[in-house]
């Protein structure tokens, strides 16, 4: 099976290729606001790498977010670009489920938190038991305070993602020991092996998202959607 995955979620663009469990192609860049720019040269450079043409693909994968905004549509736009007059089945993976994925082999609660600006975080929370992780709340938009007191009852929770550099300290204090910190900051973005991991497990289930009708998981009202 041969699959092509991104994520553009975060100020790192994230795209994987992979055939019949091989992973062929791996791009992790710090694109940033220079995203709609350089995202399809990557793209073009990486299918040029794996020597796959876009017709023989079993499927495509995208990561849904959250996280920034402008990243989200330019990364939808392009999977449509490269799947127009393909009819191919997509994927598509909350990010925070990717962050998740990369603790499976930890056991106890999972926590990624991302920026989300205005002094908010993305969040949700997750149970890591015998090299599986499922979640356990919905896909959150919160004061840190409050991911504080959501998990306050907890023995240990793991948190991992970028929004750690503003917001360790506070988990710190209000958590004591049971806040364990992933410091490792690649992990704090999806990572192009767990993403396509995700999709073939949906991919077996079969289950597809229509890419005419997708859009991306935006936790901020309408009206304030902001870009970064």
């Amino acid at each position: 099976m041969k699959l092509l995955a991104i994520d553009s979620s975060s100020r790192y663009f994230s795209m994987g290729i992979e055939k019949n469990d091989c992973l062929l192609v791996r791009v992790l860049k710090p694109f940033g606001r220079e995203l709609s720019r350089k995202i399809m040269p990557s793209v073009e450079s990486a299918l040029k790498k794996a020597n796959i043409p876009l017709a023989q693909f079993d499927c495509f994968g995208i990561g849904l977010g959250p996280g920034s905004f402008t990243g989200l549509r330019i990364g939808l736009a392009t999977l449509k670009g490269l799947l127009f007059s393909l009819n191919k089945p997509v994927v598509s993976i909350p990010s925070l489920d990717i962050l998740a994925y990369a603790l499976r082999g930890h056991s106890g609660v999972v926590c990624p938190v991302i920026d989300a600006k205005r002094g908010l975080v993305y969040c949700a929370l997750y149970e890591a038991k015998q090299g599986k992780i499922q979640r356990k709340s919905r896909y959150l938009l919160v004061p840190i305070k409050e991911v504080v007191e959501k998990v306050k009852a907890k023995e240990a929770v793991f948190f991992l993602g970028d929004g750690l550099t503003l917001y360790q300290n506070t988990l710190e204090k209000g958590l004591g020991k049971r806040a364990r910190f992933i410091l490792e900051e690649k992990l704090w973005y999806p990572q192009p092996e767990n993403l396509l991991a995700l999709i073939k497990e949906k991919y077996k289930r079969r289950e597809f998202s229509d890419i005419e009708a997708l859009v991306p998981l935006y936790l901020y009202p309408k009206e304030c959607q902001i870009t970064r």
